[in-house]
């Protein structure tokens, strides 16, 4: 008993230490110095520049001169203007330029809306694996929105709770016919390219440093213990997110991460997926983050209530043809949510549970999907077992247990789910569930509460493991991405967690991976998921959708229509 509150001690300090990095770089002053070179001199370099970029006969190696020495004089002015701007507080007055463009709102929503813009070059690079960029003119940009400027009400739903968000930008310095300076904060959802002159130029662009950002800001990698352990602690953070408010124009991608996990955990996977044009042009990524503690029942119910909620506000008419092209992606027991939403009838689920039949028939009719139950005290178990499925066009999983992980026996998983804290309303359903149970009630009240901690469900004898094998599911396209630790021994194979008797499907596609269970940072992982996602846009592009009017205020998504990224691995 001593080793396992050493255990336990272990854990608790784990989750603090993980709160101690920095979320954003400091805001050091450039070389050279305002003593070395002025902000006047820096302006009239990068007008020369700017006017030999503007030039249509400048030869290849005079215009790639020509652009690094802009860019290169813009990061030294963009710097000295970041440091300037946290240190007064504000964006202050300039004689050598204007900060906004007569006809541009940028830095009016910059001033309103950002606490911080970093230059991407200054984001160093801890959990990605590679740094993936879109060369071209301006300073790449993440811009940093705190908490309280996340508007209530219409916005809250897009963002993971009290912890802000982020958005990528590109920096430019651009001159009139009079050769007048005005700098600009350009958002990259309104603009992919510049003109110059006649000519125009792709805006440089840093879709890793915005992730990185990203995820330090929002810290929920920090919570993959806390939601195992405590739960109730992540209430707040329960639901969808993403980088990237809602855009009608494209295809919803949502991810749902697995058991002592978050939505961090498919850093690397979005970072390569971004790097594609193609997906970026036709998908918007969504996280679905939940604490892992309790029953993937559960946390189903949360899912497919986020997802209504999100539909609710941005297409309440079901107009937009994109929802109906949705890719859900589940990894471990995310894909257990996954694949339990899909179910037509889910209510037979229970079949397999101690409640005795007779007691069972009056309740296993589809009736009850928009019928409250007979018993008023079994009202609250309706959401988890009576449901319409969520009408996806795409499921993928990851390293998925459909038929149970073999682990969750051993004795330190036994030992975690007993020290799993559920929240209150959830033992309230766990006596309920007792109630139905009556001689268990009498015997053994502590299985009702087992019913919803996560790691017994994931038992291959657990009544919702057991049950799911005898549920129809939609039938839409359907792709496994399996890891055997790199043996090649599939059957036989495991991904160290997960056996690959678990893992398969008798349906749809399957590719193994040479991964252990965290297939979502495997490389050969992304590769397949560009190939599917590839492959279901050039059968079902997306469209652009009408847009009501509240949402054009709201649209600032950050991933770039046009143009191929480039990655240097760290």
């Amino acid at each position: 008993m001593r080793c396992f509150r050493l255990l336990y001690l272990s854990l608790c300090a784990f989750m603090l230490l993980g709160c101690s990095a920095p979320l954003i770089p400091t805001a050091e002053l450039p070389v050279p110095s305002r003593q070395t070179q002025n902000d006047t001199d820096l302006v009239a370099r990068l007008r020369d520049s700017w006017y030999q970029l503007a030039n249509p006969d400048l030869g290849d190696r005079e215009r790639a001169v020509a652009l690094h020495q802009y860019n290169k004089d813009l990061l030294t002015l963009v710097k000295r203007l970041r440091h300037d701007a946290l240190e007064q507080q504000k964006l202050p007055e300039y004689e050598e330029f204007e900060l906004q463009h007569q006809n541009d709102e940028s830095i009016c929503r910059f001033l309103g809306l950002h606490e911080d813009i970093v230059p991407a070059i200054d984001v160093e690079l801890s959990a990605l694996q590679e740094r993936y960029t879109l060369p071209g003119i301006g300073v790449p940009m993440v811009g940093v929105i705190p908490e309280g400027k996340i508007k209530p009400g219409t916005e809250n739903v897009f963002n993971i709770a009290t912890r802000g968000t982020v958005s990528i930008l590109t920096a430019v310095m651009t001159f009139s016919e009079e050769g007048k300076p005005h700098f600009r904060v350009i958002p990259r959802n309104r603009e992919d390219f510049i003109a110059v002159g006649k000519l125009n130029y792709p805006l440089a662009a840093d879709w890793s440093a915005l992730l990185e950002v990203y995820w330090n800001l929002t810290r929920v990698k920090d919570d993959r213990w806390l939601g195992l352990l405590q739960p109730q602690e992540l209430r707040n953070t329960t639901g969808l997110s993403s980088i990237q408010v809602y855009n009608p124009n494209k295809i919803p991608v949502i991810l749902t991460h697995g058991l002592m996990s978050s939505a961090g955990t498919f850093d690397n996977l979005v970072n390569r997926l971004y790097a594609d044009p193609e997906i970026r042009r036709n998908y918007q990524f969504w996280y679905f983050n939940y604490p892992t503690g309790v029953a993937w029942t559960v946390s189903a119910r949360a899912y497919r209530e986020s997802l209504q909620k999100l539909r609710d506000q941005v297409d309440p008419q079901r107009k937009n043809p994109n929802w109906d092209k949705m890719v859900v992606v589940g990894h471990s027991m995310g894909g257990l949510i996954t694949h339990y939403s899909q179910c037509e009838e889910p209510w037979n689920l229970l079949r397999a549970s101690d409640i005795p039949q007779q007691t069972l028939a009056q309740y296993l009719d589809k009736r009850y999907v928009h019928e409250p139950l007979p018993d008023p005290a079994l009202e609250p178990l309706r959401k988890d077992y009576f449901f319409e499925p969520v009408k996806a066009g795409m499921v993928v999983y990851l390293a998925t247990p459909h038929r149970g992980a073999p682990v969750a026996k051993y004795r330190l998983a036994t030992f975690l789910s007993k020290l799993v804290s559920l929240p209150q309303n959830l033992l309230k359903e766990a006596y309920n569930i007792a109630t139905l149970q009556q001689d268990m009630f009498l015997l053994n009240p502590q299985d009702a509460y087992l019913w919803f901690t996560s790691v017994n469900q994931l038992k291959p004898d657990s009544y919702s493991i057991s049950g799911l094998q005898g549920l129809k599911v939609r039938n839409v396209p359907t792709h496994s991405i399996i890891g055997d630790q790199g043996k090649g021994d599939t059957p036989k194979s495991s991904d160290g967690v997960v056996p690959y008797w678990s893992s398969h499907l008798a349906w749809g596609t399957e590719k193994i991976v040479p991964s252990d269970h965290s297939v979502q940072d495997c490389m050969e992982t992304a590769n397949e998921m560009k190939r599917i996602l590839g492959e279901y846009a050039e059968k079902n592009p997306a469209v652009k959708a009408v847009t009501p009017s509240k949402l054009r205020a709201l649209r600032r998504s950050m991933a770039p229509q046009n143009g191929r990224g480039s990655a240097v691995r760290k």
